[in-house]
């Protein structure tokens, strides 16, 4: 497009959008193949504006609650696994014990300890990755509703001595 032309209602009303929604300008430029510049001007001259304020707030709570919505399944899933573990442990680890009893000749050593490392997972079954993103998903979540991510609370004790 050349240089001072005016971009057209629908063009801003995409970039506006587009910013609403993941606050990337680098991304949002790309997609929309408009140089980076271009969109940061849009963004600046139209950000104060009363609709362009109530389409962030309105995205930022249309995220929340798609973040509550992901934070719920994962603490749910969490819950099962946990529970399938605790269910079954016992079972997993009699299966474990048989692998490890069982002739070399059925399982190479390699062999059985890749059965016991796949019995492992099944254990916990990537505790670690779910309760990372539920974390996650909590923490943008609360940054999306203003809210703090971190506990900053501290106290001081001041003693005056004259």
């Amino acid at each position: 497009m050349p240089r001072g032309k005016k971009r057209s209602i629908e063009d801003i009303y995409k970039v506006m959008v587009g910013y609403a929604s993941n606050k990337n300008v680098n991304d949002l430029a790309r997609s929309l193949n408009m140089p980076e510049s271009t969109c940061r001007k849009i963004i600046l001259s139209n950000k104060d504006k009363p609709e362009f304020k109530k389409l962030c707030e309105e995205k930022e709570e249309e995220f929340a609650d798609k973040a509550t919505r992901i934070i719920n399944l994962g603490t749910e899933l969490l819950e099962r696994r946990l529970a399938t573990a605790i269910d079954k442990q016992d079972e997993l680890e009699a299966l474990i014990d048989y692998v490890y009893s069982c002739d070399d000749s059925e399982f190479s050593h390699k062999d059985k300890r890749d059965i016991v490392n796949q019995i492992r997972k099944i254990q916990l079954n990537g505790l670690s990755e779910i309760t990372t993103a539920v974390g996650t998903m909590y923490d943008k979540r609360a940054l999306a509703k203003g809210e703090a991510t971190e506990n900053s609370k501290f106290e001081v004790s001041i003693k005056v001595v004259e």
